[in-house]
């Protein structure tokens, strides 16, 4: 019954509010609706900029560029909007300064007005920096985002978080951007690995965790098929994990408190990300962090000890790392967690579960020496990672 009701769904465009009018829409085969979906929401830029990377361009720049032609919009100089396309190097070391100046030039070059918006497709890396230079170019355009990995589906594509890297840390200069609307095509995800599937996972889980029992039982019991990228299943957990997302930034846009309980796992999971990236993927160091964590919570009095291994077991049945890797040290951990942006006061703060879908309300205040030992004695049990 509850298949059949799934199925029924995975045909209907599921829409979710966010925040001042920015809206996800989730559809397996929305992808090829895009243009005549951004004219609906009343968008009518002079200059439409495609930003992607060059291996999404590869898989799916022409198929949206032909999307829009069918509709008339086009890169010709008649053609309202113009449609312009600008794709840069793959990859984590892309999303710094010089690329976001490289693709601000070649809009300057396109003479792209106020009144021109940036479409972001691709993953995690193309929605943080098309956003950044949405949210500044002359002071701020409209961004659209087309999110291509599970990661920027589930997560990083939702609230408006946008930022490059600097040699300082990872997103240390950034904007709160709220794309006008996001496109979630689960069929986008089919030319993922899996483990790149699962790394975006790990946020849904995280989501689970912390708000929505229903949500990590569902995941508890369907791996495999979710792995699979069962289209109604799909659905259902990008429906639940980012409306929760949505619910959130709705009432903390700019992460003074609840948003900031949705980096559980982040905490030691950026530290671990700092040192061994690029070799382990982020949503891979967020499930190490949410195992770990969860101990802190229990060893801090908030967290019955028998809710730890069904959420280890959750992770490790995606095929996510559980225990730390090899060549951590204490002293990299602390000195990753002493720039944590969750951190006020001197205190290193996290976020405190309390139970398998539920959690304090804003990240707490830990003692060093709890965070320390937690630390030492994940570092203790460290295994070589080697993803399937």
């Amino acid at each position: 019954e509850e298949e059949a009701k799934r199925a029924k769904m995975a045909g209907e465009v599921r829409e979710i509010p966010v925040i001042g009018g920015s809206k996800v829409l989730i559809r397996t085969g929305i992808f090829e609706e895009i243009p005549s979906r951004i004219s609906e929401a009343g968008l009518k830029p002079s200059t439409l900029v495609i930003v992607s990377d060059d291996t999404v361009f590869g898989l799916y720049g022409e198929r949206l560029v032909s999307a829009f032609a069918k509709v008339g919009i086009t890169s010709d100089a008649s053609s309202k909007p113009r449609l312009v396309t600008y794709f840069f190097k793959h990859g984590e070391k892309s999303k710094n300064r010089d690329t976001v100046a490289q693709v601000q030039d070649f809009m300057f070059g396109e003479k792209c007005q106020r009144d021109s918006a940036i479409i972001a497709l691709g993953g995690g890396v193309v929605g943080d920096l098309a956003g950044f230079v949405a949210g500044t170019y002359m002071r701020g355009i409209p961004v659209v985002q087309v999110p291509t990995s599970t990661m920027a589906m589930i997560d990083s594509s939702v609230g408006g978080k946008t930022a490059v890297n600097v040699p300082a840390g990872k997103n240390l200069i950034g904007v709160f951007n709220q794309p006008r609307l996001i496109f979630a095509d689960p069929n986008l995800l089919q030319t993922l690995s899996r483990r790149e599937v699962a790394e975006g996972l790990a946020e849904a889980i995280k989501m689970g965790v912390i708000r929505d029992r229903d949500l990590f039982d569902l995941m508890a019991a369907n791996p495999e098929k979710i792995l699979g990228l069962d289209p109604a299943l799909m659905q259902e957990v990008l429906y639940k994990a980012v409306g929760h997302k949505a619910a959130v930034v709705a009432i903390d846009e700019k992460e003074t408190g609840l948003r900031a309980t949705l980096n559980y796992g982040h905490t030691i999971g950026h530290g671990i990300e700092g040192i061994k990236s690029p070799e382990l993927l982020h949503g891979e160091c967020v499930a190490i962090g949410c195992v770990a964590e969860a101990e802190l919570a229990s060893r801090l009095g908030h967290l019955s000890r028998d809710c730890i291994d069904p959420i280890r077991k959750c992770f490790q049945s995606y095929g996510l790392p559980v225990d730390a890797p090899t060549g951590l040290t204490l002293e990299q951990m602390m000195g990753y967690l002493a720039v944590d942006k969750k951190n006020a006061g001197g205190m290193i703060r996290c976020t405190i579960i309390t139970g398998i879908g539920a959690s304090l309300e804003a990240p707490q205040p830990v003692a060093r020496e709890a965070m320390q030992d937690v630390i030492k004695d994940m570092i203790a049990s460290a295994r070589p990672y080697e993803h399937a």
